[in-house]
């Protein structure tokens, strides 16, 4: 059930809601580069459009996870949503739930979105607890390659569809650290660099060995 951090699980819940229910909602079109901050938690599903949900702390950003088109949120008032792309978004105090999960369909979306959403926070605590550089470099690439399912070569494949900055904040370590421990990856030929953004896993059974 769980993808990763860059793709949780897309649903069709609008189309689950009739036009009475979607009416609890709020509609919003929201541009590119808007943040969105909430002081109770709320109820984000994205009809269209992308966003990253962060902590923000003495100016360090850590990314919870990126949301897409069919994705659900909770935003709550420790963390808030950068938007990637224009958007349309429907939004409901989580307290205003109530009738609205009597629609089964939607319940049955809502349950499975927070199940998964709980899983990744525990993977992402475990990481940030427990492994070190590498460790969490390793649990972030073995995850996207396993979703991603590339290949070349008979190599898993993957591709980074961004900085080694944006992957320190993924990963809660500062850039330097993540540069230092990435390149040791490859110096150990664990993996090996394809383009800026491209890379073959050469060793998966050792990089699975720097994980906890």
């Amino acid at each position: 059930m769980e993808k990763s951090r860059l793709g949780l699980l897309q649903t069709e819940a609008i189309a689950t809601l009739s036009d009475a229910e979607l009416a609890s909602f709020e509609r919003s079109v929201v541009k590119k580069g808007y943040v969105y901050y909430s002081d109770t938690p709320k109820v984000f599903i994205f009809k269209t459009g992308s966003a990253k949900l962060s902590f923000f702390e003495d100016g360090e950003e850590f990314i919870i996870n990126y949301l897409q088109k069919g994705g659900i949120t909770i935003l709550n008032e420790i963390c808030a949503l950068e938007f990637l792309e224009d958007s349309e978004i429907y939004t409901i105090d989580v307290d205003g739930l109530g009738e609205i999960l009597q629609n089964k369909e939607f319940c049955e979306i809502y349950i499975k979105i927070l199940t998964n959403i709980i899983l990744m926070q525990r993977k992402i605590t475990r990481s940030i607890l427990f492994e070190n550089a590498k460790g969490r470099i390793a649990s972030f690439l073995i995850e996207l390659a396993n979703e991603q399912n590339f290949h070349q070569n008979g190599f898993k494949y993957v591709f980074l569809p961004f900085s080694l900055k944006v992957l320190a904040s993924f990963i809660g370590l500062k850039r330097q650290s993540t540069s230092t421990a990435f390149n040791e990856l490859v110096k150990d030929n664990v993996i090996k660099k394809v383009s800026q953004h491209e890379f073959l896993i050469l060793d998966y059974n050792k990089l699975l060995d720097y994980c906890v």
